[in-house]
C-alpha cells in the first residue's frame, strides 16, 4: 500500500522523479479519457416491457381470431371472436354464440351495463335466461335489410348507434331506426360525444342525427386515405390516426398535419387501432412494431415490441380496462399488458442476455453486466458493449471510467473503448472510497490490488488468503472485508498488512455465504443463520436484531440486505427472492415499516442484484433479466373488486344459477342472486365462484363459510368451486370472497338458499307422531297391567322351574370345568411337542421326534412317519414308534397311490387332511412293509405343503377299535400346522445344508484341482513324452528275449562245430545279455505302471455323486476283482468272505472312483496273499470283507490274513511313490490315489496291520439317512 501511496509523496531520488513523471503522464492521459467520459452525462429515462400475458385458443376454447373487447359492470371481459362472445371471469372462460353463429366484430357496454353484439349481419344483445344463463338476444332479426358486417356500436344520449359499411342502425326507448349511408364506412369513432365516420371517398365526417356532415377542406387540408382511431385532446380537439400517413389533428374543425417524434414510427410500421390509457397517454397497435405508447404531443414514451407476444403480430383491437390494463385481441389470442404498473422488464426479447450479476449507472447510462456481457440501455433498446463480450460478475464506477470484473480479468470501460487491465479471473471489484485512484480485486485464488494512478500496471495480490472472493465492503478505517465461498470472513489492513479470518469462534457459525454490508447501524454479516453486527472493542460478530422485530435475528435468512443514503433498506429472503423494503419511521419502538406488497408480482423471482438508482427508481436483477421499478408510480393496491357467485347446481340436475342475477340487473347494478328453493332431496348442491381481478402472474385464492352448516371460515384455496352435500333441512346463506395477489379481499359475493322440509317432519305429521305414540303407550300400559297379573302367577312357576335349571346347571359347570381341565391339558400337550419340533432342525430326526412325543395321546401305541423322496419319488418310512424297527421298512418305497390306499382310502375325514380308521385291512404288497403290526384303528395325518403331499403321519392303535375320541382329533387338528411348519423349516435347513456341503464340496475339489494344476500340465505332458518311448523299450525288450532264445537253440545245434571254449564263452554272454534284457523289461512294465498310474492321477475326476446301495455295489466289485485274479493265477487257492450289513446301506460316492479304491485294495491283499502262499505251502489265503452301520455312518473292512506291514512303513503307506513291493510290481500311487478319492468322497481311511499276520484296511463314508 506505501507503495502504491508514494504517487502522492514527495520524491527524493532520480528514480522516484520518473516514476513520478510517468505516474503524472498516465494521470493526465486518464484524466483525458476521464474528460471525455464525464462529458457523456445525459439522462435517459429507461422503459422496459411492462408485466404482459397471453390467452391462447386452447385456454379459452375458441377460434384464434379476435375482433373486439369490452367490460361490463361488474368487471368481466367480453371478446368478439368467431365462435361468439367471450366472457373471462378471472377463472374461466364461457363462450356466448350469436344467432347466425357470425363473427363477432363489435362490442359495447352501454351505460346500463348491458352488453350490445355486434357480427356479420346481425346484431343485438346479450341477455340472461331464467337460471342467469346469457344468451344472444338478436336486435336485427326482423330487418329485411342487408347490411353486412357491424364496424362499431356507440352509446350516445340519442341511444345506442349500430355501424356497419353501408347502413346505421339506432336504438331508442321508441324502438329500432335505420337509414342508409351515401359512400361505404371504413371506420368510425366516437369522443366527445361526437360520432366521427371516415367514408371512402369521403374522408372523416361527423354523424349528426341521421346526418352526416363532411369536415371541411381547406387549401393545406391533407388528404387521409384511412383512420385507425381518435384521440380526444383539450379543448375539443382531436388527434387522428391513419394507418401509413401518421397523425394529424383535428383543432377548430380543420384538419393539420402533427409534426412530432412518434410520426416516423408509425408511418413505418402501420398502425391498425388504438386506444387512451388511463394516464392520458395513448396507445397504439401496429403491424410490425408491437404497441407504440405515446403522449399528447406526439413523443415516444414507449414501445412494447420486445416481447413473445406481440413480434409480427396483427392487433385487431386495442381497449383500457377499469383497472388501467391494455388488453389485445390478436389474430391468434389474448395478450393483457399491466401498462398502469410501476414494474417494467428487460430479458432476452430485449437483447439483454444472460443472468444479471451487476448493475450500475455510470455517466448517466444504466449498465448491466451478465454471464454473456456487458450492456447498457438507450431509452428503449438495449446494447451490448461490442468489445466486451466476457462474463461480467461485477462493476464499479472509478474516476475514469467503468470497471468489470469478468472471466478475463478486469476491464476497463471508456467512452473510447475498453482497456485490459488485468488477466485474472476476476470475481467482484471495488474502488476504494479513502483513495479512488485504489482498485481492489476479487479473484479465484484471493485479493488483487492496483493503482489506476500507475496506469493499472502496478498490480499485485495482498494477504494471505488464496480463497475465492465474491464481495468486498470497506469500512471507515479503512479496512477491508472480504466474503468469500467457504472460507468465513476476511479482514485485511492492507497498509498495517494485518490480515484475519472470522470464523464460529469469532461469532460467524457458518463459514459458507457469509455476506458483509456497512450500514448505519454498523458493520453487518448475514447468512443462513441470522444477521451480525461487528462489534470493534470485542473484535468479534454478535446476533443483532436489526429491523427490532419480536423475532430474534437468528431467525432471519437474507440473500440481499442494503441500504439507501436515506436509510431506507432493501432485503430478499435466503432463496433471493420476496424484495421487501423497510422504511425509517424514526419510532424507537418501530424502527422501520416493512412493506413488500408492490412487489408481490415479481416475489417468485431470484435476484442477485438490487440497485437503488436516481429519479426514485429501482433495479433488481437476476436470471430472469432486469426489472425496472418506478417508486413514483402510485397504484391503487387496495382497489376493491367483488366476488361473483358463477353457477349454483344441484348435483344431477342442470344448474339453478348460471352467473347473471336478472335482466334488470345490469340497470341496478344488483349482483347478488336471487334466493333459491329446493326440494328436501336436492339436498347435494355445489357453488362456482370467480372475481374479476386480472393482475398478471396472479393466482387468486377464495375464502367460502356456509351459515348454519360450517361453524368457521375454510382455509383460503385456489379451488374455485366448493360441493356440500347431505344438507339438512333448513335456510343457509353461502358466502364467499376473494383474495388477490396483493392480498386485498374482495367484497363478499352471497346466495341464499332453503332446503325444504319433507312431509314426514312437518308440524302436523309432528304431532300425528305424538297423538299414536301416546296412544300406544296407553294401550300399552293397560296390556302391561293385564300381563303382570298373569306374569305373576309365571314367576313362581319360572322361580320352581329356575331352581331346577340352577341344579342341572351346576352338574354342567361341573362337567365344563372338567372339560377345561381336559383342555388345559391338551395345550400342555401339545406345548410340549411343539417345543420339540421347534427346536429340531435335523430333518432326519425331525419325524422319530415327533413320533416320541406323540406318545402322550391316549390309547396310541404304534405310530409312523412316512416322508416324500424327491430324489426316488416315492415315500419312504423315516419314523417308527412301537413294536417295529425302522431298519425293517427303511427300504420300502410307496407311490402315492399306495400311500393313499393304505392310509385314507375308506378313511372319515375327520378334519381337513386328518382322517380316521377303523378295522383296517392291509392289501399285501410283497416287501417288508408287510411284516408291520396291522391296527385296529388309526389317525392319519396328510403333511400338505403347496397342494402336494409331502407324507403320511399315522397314530395307531392296534388293540381295539374306536381307540380314538373328539379330543384326540381336536389335540390333532391343533397340532397339525405345527407340524407342516416344522417339516418345511427343517426341509429348508437340510436344502441349506446340501447345498453349503455341496459348495464346500466344490470348494475343496477346487482346491485339489488348484493344487495339482501347478503339475498337472507339465506332468501329463511329461507322461505322454515317456509313455510310446517305454513302449518301444518294453516291445524290443520281449522281441529280444526271443532271439536270445533262438540264438541259443541255434547254438545248441552249431556247438559240434564250436571248440569248447568258445562255446562257453557264447553261453555266459548270451545269458549276461538275457538278463539283462529281462531285467530292462521289468523295469520298463515297472516304469509304465508308474506312469499310467500318474495318468490317473491326473484324470480329472467325475463330479456327480449318485446314490448307491453300498452292500451291492461293494459285493458285485469285489467278486469280480478276485475271479480277475484267479483267472490270471491259476496255482492261487484262495478265499473271498463278504459279511455285509443286513439292512441296505445307502450313501452317494462317484461309482468309477470308489470302483478303483477297491481295486487298488483288494488287488494289494490278493499279491500278498499270493506272496505267502509260495512261501508256505499249507498257508490258507483269506479275504475278509465286511459293512456296518455305525452312528450314522458305514464303516466297510477288507482284511488279509497275509504278510502284513512292518510298523516302520505303516506312517509312509500312503504316501505317493512308496510301496512295500518289489519295483518290478507296484508304482506306490495305488493307495495315495485311494486316500485322495476317499477323501473326496468325505470319508476316512485308516490301515491295521501286523507283521507276518493280517493287513486290515477300514473305510468310514457318511450314510444317508
Amino acid at each position: 500500500m506505501k507503495n502504491l501511496l508514494s504517487t502522492y509523496q514527495q520524491p527524493n531520488s532520480l528514480h522516484q522523479i520518473a516514476v513520478f513523471a510517468r505516474g503524472i503522464t498516465m494521470w493526465l492521459l486518464l484524466l483525458w479519457g476521464g474528460g471525455a467520459w464525464g462529458q457523456y452525462n445525459k439522462q435517459a429515462t429507461e422503459k422496459g416491457i411492462p408485466l404482459s400475458r397471453m390467452f391462447n385458443p386452447k385456454q379459452y376454447n375458441a377460434h384464434g381470431q379476435n375482433f373486439a373487447i369490452a367490460q361490463d359492470k361488474r368487471g368481466l371481459m367480453y371478446f368478439g371472436n368467431f365462435a361468439g362472445v367471450l366472457e373471462y371471469d378471472g377463472v374461466s372462460w364461457r363462450t356466448i354464440p350469436t344467432q347466425n353463429i357470425t363473427k363477432v366484430s363489435a362490442l359495447c357496454v352501454s351505460e346500463f351495463g348491458r352488453v350490445f353484439v355486434g357480427g356479420k349481419g346481425e346484431f343485438g344483445y346479450l341477455k340472461p335466461d331464467s337460471t342467469g344463463t346469457l344468451y344472444f338476444e338478436s336486435l336485427s332479426k326482423a330487418i329485411k335489410t342487408s347490411f353486412g358486417q357491424i364496424l362499431n356500436i356507440f352509446q350516445t344520449k340519442a341511444g345506442v348507434y349500430f355501424i356497419s359499411q353501408d347502413y346505421v342502425f339506432l336504438l331508442t326507448s321508441k324502438g329500432l331506426k335505420e337509414f342508409r349511408v351515401k359512400g361505404t364506412i371504413l371506420s368510425s369513432f366516437y369522443e366527445n360525444q361526437k360520432i366521427i365516420l371516415f367514408l371512402k371517398n369521403g374522408g372523416p365526417q361527423y354523424l349528426e342525427g341521421q346526418n352526416l356532415v363532411p369536415i371541411p377542406k381547406t387549401a393545406i387540408t391533407p388528404t387521409l386515405f384511412d383512420l385507425t382511431a381518435v384521440f380526444p385532446l383539450e379543448n375539443n380537439e382531436f388527434l387522428l390516426l391513419t394507418s401509413s400517413q401518421g397523425l394529424f389533428k383535428l383543432s377548430e374543425n380543420t384538419i393539420k398535419v402533427f409534426d412530432c417524434e412518434a410520426n416516423s414510427q408509425l408511418i413505418a410500421n402501420q398502425t391498425t387501432s388504438g386506444t387512451v390509457l388511463r394516464n392520458g397517454q395513448f396507445a397504439i397497435g401496429t403491424l410490425n412494431a408491437g404497441i407504440v405508447i405515446i403522449s399528447n404531443n406526439g413523443q415516444i414514451i414507449n414501445q412494447l415490441k420486445d416481447n413473445d407476444y406481440l413480434q409480427n403480430l396483427l392487433v385487431n383491437a386495442i381497449f383500457t380496462n377499469r383497472d388501467g390494463a391494455l388488453w389485445l385481441a390478436l389474430n391468434n389470442g389474448i395478450v393483457q399488458i399491466e401498462v398502469d404498473s410501476p414494474i417494467e422488464k428487460f430479458n432476452e426479447f430485449s437483447n439483454l442476455k444472460g443472468e444479471v450479476k451487476a448493475v450500475v449507472r455510470a455517466n448517466g447510462r444504466l449498465y448491466a453486466g451478465t454471464l454473456n456481457g456487458l450492456f447498457y440501455i438507450d431509452k428503449f433498446n438495449v446494447k451490448p458493449v461490442a468489445a466486451l463480450n466476457a462474463g461480467c460478475f461485477d462493476l464499479a464506477v472509478a474516476p475514469n471510467g467503468l470497471l468489470a470484473a469478468t472471466n478475463r480479468g478486469l476491464i476497463l470501460v471508456t467512452e473510447r473503448g475498453t482497456q485490459q487491465l488485468t488477466p485474472f479471473y476476476s470475481l467482484c471489484v471495488y474502488v476504494s472510497k479513502i483513495n479512488p485512484s485504489v482498485v481492489f480485486v476479487g479473484q479465484q485464488n484471493g485479493l488483487g490490488m492496483l493503482n489506476l494512478a500507475g496506469g493499472g500496471r502496478n498490480y499485485r495480490l495482498v494477504g494471505k488468503t488464496n480463497e475465492q472472493i465474491v464481495g468486498i465492503t470497506e469500512d471507515e478505517k479503512g479496512n477491508l472485508w472480504l466474503e468469500t465461498l467457504s472460507d468465513g470472513v476476511i479482514k485485511i489492513n492492507v497498509q498495517a498488512n494485518e490480515e484475519k479470518k472470522y470464523a464460529a469462534k469469532d461469532g460467524l457459525p457458518p463459514l459458507s455465504y457469509n455476506r458483509i454490508t456497512n450500514t448505519s447501524k454498523g458493520l453487518i454479516a448475514y447468512n443462513q443463520k441470522g444477521i451480525f453486527k461487528f462489534q470493534p472493542q470485542k473484535d468479534q460478530f454478535e446476533p443483532f436484531n436489526l429491523f427490532q422485530t419480536d423475532s430474534a435475528a437468528t431467525v432471519y435468512w437474507n440473500g440481499k440486505i442494503l441500504e439507501e443514503r436515506n436509510g431506507k433498506i432493501w432485503t430478499t429472503r435466503g432463496d433471493e427472492k420476496l424484495i421487501t423494503s423497510y422504511l425509517p419511521t424514526g419510532q424507537p419502538n418501530k424502527p422501520y415499516q416493512a412493506t413488500n406488497t408492490a412487489f408481490l408480482p415479481i416475489s417468485d423471482i431470484p435476484f442477485n442484484v438490487i440497485y437503488p438508482d436516481q429519479s426514485n427508481v429501482i433495479w433488481f436483477g437476476g436470471s430472469e433479466g432486469l426489472i425496472r421499478f418506478d417508486l413514483n408510480h402510485s397504484q391503487e393496491y387496495q382497489r376493491s373488486f367483488p366476488a361473483l357467485i358463477r353457477k349454483v347446481t344441484v348435483k344431477g340436475e342442470q344448474a339453478l344459477f348460471n352467473g347473471y342475477p336478472t335482466d334488470t340487473a345490469a340497470i341496478t347494478d344488483n349482483l347478488s342472486v336471487p334466493k333459491i328453493s329446493l326440494e328436501p332431496n336436492n339436498n347435494n348442491i355445489e357453488f362456482e365462484f370467480s372475481a374479476p381481478s386480472f393482475n398478471v402472474n396472479e393466482v387468486l385464492s377464495f375464502q367460502y363459510y356456509l351459515e348454519n352448516f360450517d361453524k368457521v371460515w375454510s382455509e383460503w384455496t385456489t379451488q374455485s368451486q366448493k360441493e356440500y352435500t347431505n344438507l339438512p333441512p333448513g335456510n343457509y346463506k353461502f358466502r364467499v370472497r376473494a383474495r388477490n395477489i396483493y392480498g386485498k379481499q374482495s367484497e363478499e359475493a352471497i346466495v341464499e338458499f332453503s332446503i325444504a322440509t319433507p312431509m314426514y317432519l312437518k308440524w302436523w305429521a309432528i304431532a300425528a307422531y305424538i297423538l299414536f305414540f301416546g296412544a300406544l303407550i296407553y294401550n300399552s300400559v293397560r296390556w302391561r297391567l293385564r300381563v303382570l297379573v298373569r306374569e305373576k302367577l309365571e314367576l313362581e312357576n319360572l322361580i320352581r322351574e329356575r331352581t331346577e335349571e340352577v341344579v342341572t346347571q351346576k352338574v354342567e359347570l361341573e362337567q365344563q370345568s372338567e372339560e377345561l381341565t381336559t383342555k388345559n391339558d391338551q395345550l400342555e400337550k401339545i406345548d410340549f411337542i411343539v417345543q420339540a419340533i421347534n427346536t429340531e432342525i435335523n430333518f432326519a430326526n425331525l419325524f422319530q421326534t415327533v413320533l416320541n412325543r406323540l406318545k402322550i395321546i391316549r390309547n396310541m401305541d404304534c405310530a409312523s412317519a412316512l416322508i416324500f423322496n424327491n430324489e426316488t419319488n416315492g415315500y419312504q418310512f423315516k419314523a417308527l414308534y412301537g413294536f417295529n424297527e425302522l431298519s425293517t421298512v427303511e427300504s420300502v418305497q410307496l407311490s402315492l397311490e399306495e400311500a393313499e390306499n393304505r392310509y385314507i382310502y375308506e378313511a372319515i375325514e375327520v378334519y381337513e387332511d386328518i382322517y380316521f380308521k377303523n378295522d383296517i385291512s392291509y392289501e399285501k404288497l410283497n416287501n417288508p412293509i408287510d411284516s408291520l403290526v396291522t391296527p385296529k384303528s388309526m389317525i392319519a395325518i396328510v403333511i400338505k405343503v403347496d397342494n402336494h403331499i409331502e407324507g403320511f403321519i399315522t397314530l395307531e392303535n392296534s388293540v381295539r377299535a374306536n381307540a380314538f375320541d373328539q379330543r384326540d382329533f381336536n389335540m390333532i387338528k391343533n397340532l397339525k400346522e405345527h407340524l407342516i411348519a416344522a417339516y418345511i423349516k427343517t426341509r429348508i435347513l437340510e436344502d441349506l445344508e446340501n447345498t453349503l456341503s455341496n459348495l464346500k464340496n466344490t470348494q475343496e475339489e477346487l482346491i485339489r484341482q488348484e493344487r495339482l494344476a501347478s503339475v498337472g500340465q507339465l506332468t501329463k505332458g511329461i507322461v505322454d513324452r515317456i509313455l510310446n518311448p517305454l513302449n518301444y523299450i518294453n516291445n524290443f525288450s520281449e522281441s529280444s528275449t526271443i532271439l536270445i532264445d533262438e540264438l541259443n537253440e541255434l547254438l545248441e545245434k552249431n556247438k559240434a562245430s564250436l571248440n569248447q571254449d568258445l562255446q562257453e564263452e557264447f553261453e555266459d554272454s548270451l545269458t549276461l545279455l538275457k538278463n539283462s534284457i529281462t531285467k530292462i523289461y521289468d523295469h520298463g512294465n515297472s516304469t509304465t505302471r508308474i506312469v499310467k498310474d500318474m495318468q490317473k492321477l491326473l484324470k480329472e475326476k467325475s463330479r456327480e455323486f449318485f446314490e448307491t446301495d453300498l452292500n451291492h455295489f461293494i459285493e458285485s466289485r469285489a467278486k469280480v476283482i478276485f475271479h480277475d485274479f484267479t483267472q490270471k493265477n491259476k496255482d492261487f487257492n484262495g478265499d473271498l468272505l463278504i459279511e455285509l450289513e443286513n439292512q441296505s446301506l445307502k450313501t452317494r460316492i462317484l461309482p468309477p472312483e470308489f470302483g478303483d479304491v477297491l481295486s487298488n485294495i483288494i488287488d494289494n491283499a490278493l499279491y500278498t496273499l499270493s506272496e505267502k502262499s509260495k512261501l508256505n505251502k499249507s498257508f490258507s489265503p483269506q479275504i475278509k470283507l465286511t459293512t456296518k452301520l455305525i452312528n450314522g455312518e458305514v464303516e466297510v473292512r477288507i482284511k488279509d490274513n497275509g504278510k502284513g506291514i512292518p510298523q516302520r512303513d505303516l506312517n509312509l503307506i500312503f504316501s505317493p511313490f512308496f510301496t512295500t513291493k518289489p519295483t518290478s510290481k507296484g508304482t506306490g500311487l495305488g493307495l495315495f490315489m485311494t486316500k485322495d478319492i476317499i477323501e473326496l468322497h468325505k470319508g476316512k481311511i485308516e490301515l491295521n496291520s501286523k507283521e507276518g499276520e493280517f493287513t486290515e484296511v477300514i473305510i468310514t463314508l457318511p450314510a444317508l439317512s
